[in-house]
This record gives structure tokens, C-alpha cells and sequence, in this order.
């Protein structure tokens, strides 16, 4: 999950100098020495003020919780998430909105007494509106370079077990050619076993 980030706070606004921050506190540098070491901005008591109000994890006792690197693929389909989760979220919102609003005005009349249309739910999100379809149009680009992808890597993987198999160093327990032992009953088992201790 995402660390909560504060916009007026220097420390939370740069990812990294975060994780190198919350890391060194944990460390035990102090907030001079880090504010130092890192060009002097953040300053010290703005990393301070991080530690104690922003950070994750006890700063007292310097054990925060620092967020991983995570490799550019994996953030893209974090972002990719993030704007689903978006769009659903307005959806919801939307259609929330467009029902309480049908409950209200279903008490309601016109003033020639005919009660009023029920509103739907596009009224408050447009979903084919440009802005709605640019980020659709994102996410199933995204989702369409991630499945060519996996798709190519299968290939890759198929295609390099028939080149195995065609040159003849595949596996034989894949492709036949070893007979696997029957399996024993366990009265010819104990006979063997018996036939030993006698001896």
C-alpha cells in the first residue's frame, strides 16, 4: 500500500528522499546529519516534523515503516489500479447520488401534479465524456502491453520446450522413454522385511 503523502511536507512530496530519510531515522542518524548529507533540504526540523507526524511506524523507538522500491512495471500497474479504482469510484458516487436524489423526489409533484422524472445516474458521471474515455483508453492500453507480454513469455517458454524436445534434451519423464517402477503391495514389503530378520 501507497504511504499516505502530505503536500506541504518536503519529505513526503520526494518518494525517495522519503525512503532514505525514514531509513536513515531508523538507522540512527539524527536529523542534522541527514538534512546535511542530503544538500540541506528538507532541513532538520522539517524532517522532524515527517518523522513525528507523517511516518509510518513508531519514530520513537526508530521503527518506521519504510516503503520498498518497487520496480517500474509493478508502479505502472499500481498507477493502472489507481485510476480503476477511480473510475469505479465515481461511478459509485454517481449512482448513489442519482438514488437518493429518486427517493427525495419521488414525494415531489410538478405544479401540474405529475411527479418528476427519475434522474440517472450519467447525469453526474459521463462516462463516454472525453476525460472518462481517456482514462478508460489508458487502462486497457496498459492492460493490453501487459497481456502481449505474458502472451510472448508463454511462447517463450513453449517454444523453447520444443526445441528441447526436437534436439532430444528434454526431460524423458516428460516426453516419455523412462518406465516408472510399479508400486509395491504392502504384503510383499513385510515379506521382504521378514525373510531379512530371519536371516
Amino acid at each position: 500500500m501507497t504511504p499516505k503523502t502530505y503536500p506541504r511536507c518536503t519529505v513526503c512530496l520526494n518518494a525517495d528522499k522519503r525512503r532514505l530519510i525514514e531509513a536513515g531515522w531508523n538507522a540512527g542518524m539524527g536529523a542534522e546529519t541527514m538534512s546535511r548529507a542530503i544538500g540541506g533540504s528538507p532541513a532538520s526540523a522539517a524532517i522532524m516534523r515527517h518523522i513525528k507526524e507523517h511516518a509510518d511506524g513508531d519514530g520513537n523507538t526508530r521503527q518506521l515503516e519504510v516503503e520498498p522500491e518497487l520496480p517500474v512495471r509493478e508502479r505502472v500497474l499500481n498507477l493502472q489500479r489507481l485510476q480503476l479504482d477511480e473510475i469505479e469510484r465515481r461511478i459509485a458516487l454517481a449512482r448513489t447520488r442519482a438514488d437518493d436524489m429518486n427517493r427525495e423526489r419521488e414525494k415531489l409533484t410538478d405544479s401540474e401534479g405529475n411527479p418528476f422524472p427519475p434522474i440517472d445516474w450519467s447525469e453526474f458521471t459521463d462516462i463516454l465524456g472525453k476525460d472518462m474515455q481517456a482514462a478508460i483508453g489508458s487502462i486497457l492500453k496498459t492492460q493490453g502491453l501487459s497481456d502481449k507480454r505474458e502472451k510472448a513469455q508463454g511462447d517463450l517458454k513453449l517454444g523453447l520446450f520444443e526445441a528441447m524436445t526436437n534436439a532430444g534434451l528434454a526431460p524423458k519423464a516428460l516426453v516419455g522413454g523412462i518406465k516408472l517402477p510399479a508400486l509395491r503391495s504392502g504384503d510383499e514389503i513385510e515379506g521382504e522385511v521378514t525373510e531379512v530378520s530371519d536371516d
